[in-house]
């Protein structure tokens, strides 16, 4: 069974659909899975065990095979108008006819999305269905495919392939930190959620709050990020004494390899929650607009939702306060404390 999987963007949500390959390799072991994503997202599904091969986008024109099953998860013509060529049996997803669209097959996802437009040109009835959802993203595409679902949540987390030469190269990179000796003992706090969702993030004030607090659990505590976080990193790192400041300059399988070696990690919604739950790093998930029942940390750690967050997936907050910077640093302390000690 050849299949072909469609998915771009954004970062975090590649690495977390790798849960997707793996159900579908376990239920067919024979099958042959071709992956289609951005070249930036390439080095998150290097090695990975599940595929048989993964192309960037700009050669996917190229594709020499017919797919019995294809799973197209871009909201995005160019990907859409391949899937359908690509396509010898059956797709599931979106597709291009004359614009956009999605199989009747994955309304349980896609109903919630962009796609599902209202007469008026509203999302009204996307946003109730999916303030209603109760199911994982891994639980929702589990159900579409018609994919067993494992008792054990462990099982449904991403699949992230690091060697443990990446992981030491990491750790002696991390010695321009100052952190190398204390890095299987220190908490990763990624307060940022890149420039497309400052809603996501905590404010620099609310971050170094949060990091006072985790350090009180006596760990040391380690700010990381992404490029577009160097900035208020180091804002936050000089107002919170002590916290090491790990720098934002690091590729994705560097930045992999640093957050293996931490105890634990602390994140917003971004990145960096997949890529510690794909790791199996006990995982504080702090969330604001986006859906809580979509995320996961997979039996290991917590999620904290902002209270009464109304700025649903809204790039922006609507608050004075934001909805994140709501959230008690103390609490978020206290759910970690139970998976470090």
């Amino acid at each position: 069974m050849d299949i072909l999987l469609i998915k771009a963007a954004a970062l975090g949500d590649v690495l977390r659909t790798t849960t997707v390959a793996r159900r579908l390799k376990r239920r067919y072991p024979e099958s042959r899975i071709t992956w289609v994503t951005a070249r930036a997202a390439l080095p998150l599904l290097e090695g990975n065990p599940d595929l048989e091969r993964v192309l960037p986008l700009e050669d996917a024109p190229r594709l020499e095979r017919r797919y019995d099953l294809v799973l197209s998860l871009e909201e995005d013509l160019a990907c859409a108008g391949l899937a359908r060529a690509a396509c010898r049996g059956e797709l599931v997803g979106v597709y291009e006819d004359d614009g956009l669209r999605y199989t009747p097959s994955s309304a349980l996802y896609y109903g919630m999305s962009a796609l599902n437009r209202d007469p008026d040109g509203s999302l009204t009835t996307a946003d109730r269905l999916k303030a209603a959802n109760r199911l994982t993203y891994a639980q929702l595409w589990l159900t579409i495919l018609g994919l067993p679902h494992p008792g054990d949540p462990r099982e449904l987390a991403p699949v992230l392939a690091l060697s443990d030469a990446e992981r030491r190269s990491a750790a002696r990179a991390a010695c321009w930190t100052g952190a190398k000796a204390k890095l299987s003992r220190a908490i990763a706090l990624n307060p940022g959620a890149g420039a497309r969702w400052p809603s996501k993030q905590l404010s620099p004030e609310a971050a170094a709050r949060l990091a006072a607090a985790l350090a009180a659990l006596g760990r040391p505590v380690l700010l990381v990020g992404g490029p577009d976080e160097a900035d208020r990193n180091r804002r936050i790192a000089e107002m919170a004494p002590g916290t090491v400041d790990a720098g934002t300059g690091r590729g994705l399988r560097e930045f992999a390899g640093l957050l293996s070696w931490c105890c634990a990690v602390v994140t917003t919604d971004s990145l960096a929650l997949h890529v510690a739950t794909a790791l199996r790093r006990p995982t504080v998930a702090l969330i604001g607009p986006t859906s809580s029942a979509e995320l996961d940390v997979f039996g290991l750690g917590a999620k904290l939702a902002a209270p009464g967050c109304d700025c649903f997936y809204r790039a922006r907050c609507s608050r004075e306060r934001s909805c994140l910077d709501s959230l008690d640093p103390t609490a978020v302390a206290a759910a970690l404390a139970p998976w470090i000690h």
